[in-house]
């Protein structure tokens, strides 16, 4: 204790001195050193869980780790916007087509081959009420018009004016594109 007695006293005459922030950083990184070996304090945390970043400042910037450590935190999370790292190819590469959407543009021959299972079960329920001959009828008369102007005034007549047929749904934005693929 002898030494850190010794230690405040000689800060205590620097700073009535007016030494330079230099020399009593100094003085006061050797404090602290002496602390830590006696086990006095325990060691000094800096931050909080998130990152902190040291900061040198002036002649500190050359100054060693211990005192450094005296110098003021500035959180990282708190001034700089967390993105996602995108590479360079992302950035210049071209957009490649999904398969998918690709087959989704390509013409049909026959719409009672191409309508999925789970597409099938969606048209007949929200525009067919439920009713799947009346939708095997629809699908076959669709399929046997030549141009689509037959089979969009067809539609319109039989299958959107019925009360079950709701503009914009799924089961609709399918049916027209079904039809625009197999009269295409």
């Amino acid at each position: 204790m002898d030494r850190i007695d010794l230690l405040i006293n000689t800060l205590k005459q620097q700073y009535q001195q007016k030494e330079s922030p230099e020399i009593l950083l100094q003085t006061l990184a050797q404090l602290q050193a002496e602390l830590m070996t006696k086990g006095a304090v325990q060691p000094l945390h800096l931050g909080t869980a998130k990152i902190a970043v040291m900061m040198p400042t002036g002649a500190a910037a050359s100054a060693s780790p211990q005192q450094a450590l005296t110098q003021p935190v500035a959180e990282v999370n708190e001034t700089l916007p967390v993105t996602e790292p995108v590479s360079v190819n992302e950035r210049i590469a071209p957009a490649q087509p999904v398969l998918a959407d690709t087959l989704s543009r390509e013409p049909i021959r026959e719409l009672k081959k191409a309508i999925a299972l789970n597409d099938r079960f969606l048209l007949i329920q929200d525009l067919f009420e439920g009713d799947e001959k009346r939708f095997e009828q629809a699908i076959k008369t669709i399929d046997a018009f030549s141009i689509l102007a037959e089979a969009s005034f067809w539609i319109e007549k039989e299958i959107k004016a019925k009360p079950g047929y709701v503009k914009g749904s799924a089961a609709a934005l399918l049916l027209d594109q079904l039809v625009s693929r197999r009269f295409s």
